[in-house]
């Protein structure tokens, strides 16, 4: 781990960030994690710095290091609104904003919502293909998932699930079930890529490419899992890179850049 915590209070609650790289990069990427975890995207965070990135990941309110909201959210657009919050207290502007799993949920609302803050927005493993989404369907494909995935995420995430608690994981998970990706990407005013694991079992290829935007591409992960940033944190955050190469003139011309490009399998 090569990063540090910080504190910002949103309205009164504490959200807890991971922040990693120089205050002096032009670039900033800002993380959000998927359900109830986020300490299995550290290594990726990291990886993402020396790739010449300042990496804020932020864990929404009910996260595990985050204090909650009341009241509770009742949707993932009301969750997201804390992270906008966030966002704006932060003064973050020209943002490559990157959701993996549930929080690629939570930041396509974000990217609704403070469009003004966002350049371009990146979903890693998508949820929840409409196919999937019933509690039992969710279950087994995650079931699936597990044996591709290294042994290291549950280790990162069970601990993460028990501080938050069984109750709250599973208010969160019926949450993302209820959310309509797909709906809300079209409110989503900037380039959207997707990027998955070859054998992510929750998505189907058909459901994910068709999240992206008119400018944008699916990349597929050969050979990786759902949690693909976790099993290769090099080989995402060069994904990365390549999907959204760096401004010619930052000061001028950033916010006129979409991304294109990317090595890997494309769909």
């Amino acid at each position: 781990m090569q990063g540090h915590r910080r504190d910002t209070f949103v309205r009164g609650v504490r959200l807890v960030s991971y922040e990693v790289g120089s205050r002096d990069a032009s670039e900033v990427v800002v993380v959000v994690p998927g359900l109830c975890v986020s300490s299995y995207l550290w290594p990726a965070c990291d990886a993402l710095a020396e790739q010449g990135y300042r990496v804020l990941l932020v864990e929404p309110p009910g996260w595990p290091r985050s204090g909650r909201a009341t009241p509770e959210p009742a949707t993932v657009a009301e969750l997201a609104t804390w992270v906008s919050g966030w966002l704006e207290d932060r003064e973050v502007r020209d943002v490559l904003l990157v959701g993996q799993s549930m929080g690629a949920q939570i930041a396509a609302h974000v990217a609704a919502q403070s469009a003004d803050r966002i350049r371009t927005v990146v979903f890693q493993g998508p949820v929840f293909d409409p196919s999937y989404r019933t509690p039992a369907r969710a279950l087994c494909r995650w079931l699936l998932d597990m044996p591709r995935e290294r042994a290291q995420l549950a280790v990162r995430e069970v601990p993460e699930w028990l501080r938050v608690g069984p109750r709250r994981v599973w208010r969160t998970l019926r949450l993302s079930l209820a959310d309509r990706l797909e709906e809300t990407v079209t409110g989503v005013p900037h380039p959207v890529h997707v990027m998955m694991g070859e054998h992510d079992t929750l998505a189907g290829r058909t459901w994910a490419a068709a999240l992206c935007s008119r400018e944008a591409q699916l990349v597929l992960m050969p050979g990786l899992p759902h949690s693909s940033p976790h099993t290769d944190p090099h080989g995402f955050a060069a994904r990365i890179r390549d999907l959204c190469p760096a401004p010619l003139e930052p000061d001028t011309e950033r916010s006129h850049t979409t991304c294109g490009g990317a090595t890997g399998l494309q769909v």
